[in-house]
């Protein structure tokens, strides 16, 4: 009798472990699917923008919580607090700061992936060789201004427009004010490793004493040569004057050192206007660069060497007649100038 209740009492014990169990088990898959519901109403809520144009910045050292929070707020959105079970096993993905854009009925998962992979909006500068720096500068200014940007033009990058040559000529994409620093001294440390490895290769007959000075000269040939063909054959001809201490008389330096610039009329007053960039009055180079030299004016003015050309004149398709002498100079000069 006695094992009988014993065995009942076993029985009885055992089932209500048994039910506890079951019990625990089925909170615990309420529980999972209540959290699984939460955090798929919260991820697949869609975002109501009134601007097709809506953007949202994330700064530097914003985590994703803290971006969550701001969104709900922004964009009355159902509590994003659920998201959070998502990242209880793995860790939080790192924010790429800068600007991204929000469709229209974009939802809270889709935006997630965006901050995740870090896909913001990238703008476009333009710097292009031939140029001068302050329309680079000019054109960063009307991006930021135009795109309607959170910052204004850091003064590393100032500093990098505050005369020609310090950069590479290129297009450039950024994102934020930091992304934008970062690429353009990136730009810098480049174009000072390419001056250096091109260098290297400067025969000895090339009478150049330094690297500024092959940049100021790439500079000259940037503006002269129409055709990259012919950036060797006018880098010789400067090259020669050099040799021979005679003037250089290149006429974009007299435009460069009287309207910081070109596009306007070179005349008497500009040619004969006495600044340290005019070489139709100073010999020898300038004394910095008067545009943004390419890689082919770069590679021409180190690596090439004075030849018997003196003398050169555009004939109006964008190619010159090269001259040796001062008499056959004026014979082209009449044929494809004054003819006109």
């Amino acid at each position: 009798m006695k094992l009988k209740i014993l065995l009942q009492s076993r029985v009885q014990s055992i089932g209500s472990k048994i039910i506890a169990k079951k019990s625990l088990l089925l909170f615990l898959v309420l529980g999972f699917l209540f959290i699984s519901i939460k955090l798929q109403y919260a991820l697949e809520q869609k975002i109501q923008i009134q601007n097709p144009n809506q953007t949202f910045v994330v700064d530097k050292g914003d985590t994703l919580y803290g971006i969550l929070t701001e969104i709900e707020d922004k964009y009355s959105l159902y509590s994003t607090w659920w998201v959070r079970f998502k990242y209880l096993f793995k860790d939080h993905p790192v924010i790429k700061a800068g600007i991204y854009n929000i469709p229209a009925n974009s939802s809270v998962s889709e935006l997630i992936k965006r901050f995740e992979e870090g896909d913001v909006q990238l703008f476009k500068l333009a710097v292009i060789e031939g140029t001068v720096a302050n329309k680079s500068l000019k054109s960063l200014e009307d991006i930021i201004k135009n795109q309607n940007l959170p910052f204004t033009i850091p003064t590393e990058v100032k500093d990098l427009f505050s005369e020609e040559g310090l950069i590479m000529p290129d297009t450039y994409f950024f994102s934020d004010e930091q992304d934008l620093i970062e690429v353009l001294v990136s730009s810098q440390s480049y174009l000072d490793d390419y001056l250096e490895k091109a260098w290297q290769s400067k025969p000895s007959a090339n009478p150049l004493k330094t690297p500024k000075e092959a940049l100021i000269l790439a500079s000259i040939i940037e503006r002269e040569a129409v055709l990259s063909s012919e950036q060797t054959t006018i880098a010789s001809v400067f090259l020669a004057r050099i040799e021979i201490n005679m003037k250089l008389q290149a006429d974009p330096t007299s435009s460069y050192g009287y309207y910081r610039g070109y596009g306007k009329k070179i005349g008497r007053a500009v040619l004969d206007d006495k600044n340290l960039y005019n070489t139709y009055q100073v010999k020898g180079l300038p004394p910095g660069p008067i545009c943004y030299p390419s890689k082919g004016a770069i590679d021409a003015a180190i690596k090439s060497t004075p030849g018997d050309f003196f003398y050169f004149v555009a004939r109006g398709d964008g190619s010159h007649i090269f001259s040796k002498t001062y008499e056959e100079h004026n014979k082209a000069v009449k044929k494809y100038i004054y003819s006109k």
